[in-house]
């Protein structure tokens, strides 16, 4: 868990310190005051990147041609400082004083999911997002995954590279041997973790939703065929197109609710509580693998809720094995429990609210 941040020049934020609640803290604001950039730092902070934007240079204010994020987390091991700064083309990671480090660094010290405004594309949007979702629980769980998943993503860039020079077909051979080798540890880790994930995922979207969704995991290719004779039998036609059509680059994970697809069924609202039941059901497997709490991050938990569905969710959001951090515009409805830290947020400073 996070046990204070250290935040300079990151979007509307100028300069801040704050000393955060192990249980619950929540930062309101009226809109534009600055309550999501503090979630949007927690998050950078054990991701080395943001859940709104994909270019870095947004993030910087402009005081500096840098922003600073730093922190103390605290856990089983005992604490440790975490830092990065954003600058244009470049990220700068250090753990106890150590730079030089990548965000994988930071993503093994310390964990942290995000429960944002799009959350309800997680489940009705393209495949991606669910996939580094996935990737994220699976790191956290699986020893020896990040390892694997390198070696498979050298591989696939080095086989990607061949097929774009048109390359003769004893070295792509080389090359899909590798692939293949790795691809399937892949695979195999996280057909293991879906496995746990999908039981949480069942008891939380039935406690939010009502309806028990269900959750399938596909691997990429098809499971009939070995991944090795896969990527053989397509290598034509992926010279052809200049890069690997199949293998676990295009893993998914489907969700549906009574076997239909919540991409044409399921409202907005049932989207995000879906989206929200695969983060929380990481943050239960992971609390479980590891002993850990994570960090959960909540931006406006009322939108597109009515008032039963939000009780369910908060409940499902309190009850959660993480420190958690909520951004709303005001508390009305949330049924806070005493002790919550508060901090008010205007013009990105926050002020801790006794």
């Amino acid at each position: 868990m996070l046990l204070d941040l250290r935040v300079g020049n990151f979007r509307c934020i100028e300069a801040a310190e704050l000393v955060l609640d192990g249980n619950l803290n929540v930062f309101t604001g009226a809109n534009g005051a600055g309550k999501t950039s503090f979630l949007e730092a927690i998050f950078f902070l054990g991701r080395g990147r943001s859940f709104r934007a994909s270019d870095n240079r947004v993030l910087i204010g402009p005081a500096t041609p840098r922003a600073e994020i730093s922190g103390r987390i605290g856990g089983k091991a005992g604490s440790a400082y975490l830092g990065v700064g954003i600058a244009p083309g470049e990220l700068d990671v250090h753990v106890d004083g150590q730079g030089g480090l990548r965000a994988a660094d930071l993503a093994s010290r310390f964990g942290v999911q995000a429960i944002d405004a799009d959350i309800h594309a997680l489940t009705s949007g393209p495949p991606e997002p669910r996939r580094r979702l996935l990737d994220w629980g699976v790191f956290h769980v699986e020893h020896g995954y990040l390892d694997a998943w390198r070696i498979f993503r050298r591989a696939l860039a080095q086989r990607n590279a061949a097929l774009r020079e048109r390359a003769p077909d004893t070295l792509l051979a080389v090359w899909e041997s590798h692939l293949a080798t790795a691809g399937t540890v892949v695979d195999e880790h996280r057909r293991r973790y879906v496995g746990r994930l999908e039981t949480e995922f069942r008891r939380l979207g039935g406690q939010l939703l009502g309806i028990e969704p269900s959750l399938d995991y596909a691997p990429g290719w098809n499971r009939e065929q070995s991944l090795a004779a896969t990527l053989e039998a397509s290598r034509e036609s992926d010279r052809q197109l200049g890069f690997t059509r199949l293998g676990p680059q295009r893993a998914d994970l489907r969700c549906e609710i009574d076997a239909q697809s919540t991409r044409w069924r399921a409202s907005k609202g049932q989207q995000k509580l879906l989206g929200a039941a695969l983060v929380l059901a990481q943050l239960w497997v992971a609390a479980e693998a590891e002993g850990e709490q994570a960090t959960l991050l909540v931006d406006e938990p009322a939108a597109d809720l009515d008032d039963e569905r939000l009780e369910a969710f908060l409940g499902a959001i309190m009850s959660t094995p993480a420190q958690v951090c909520i951004a709303s515009i005001s508390t009305r409805g949330l049924s806070l429990p005493a002790g919550t830290s508060m901090f008010h947020v205007e013009h990105g400073a926050a002020k801790a609210l006794l």
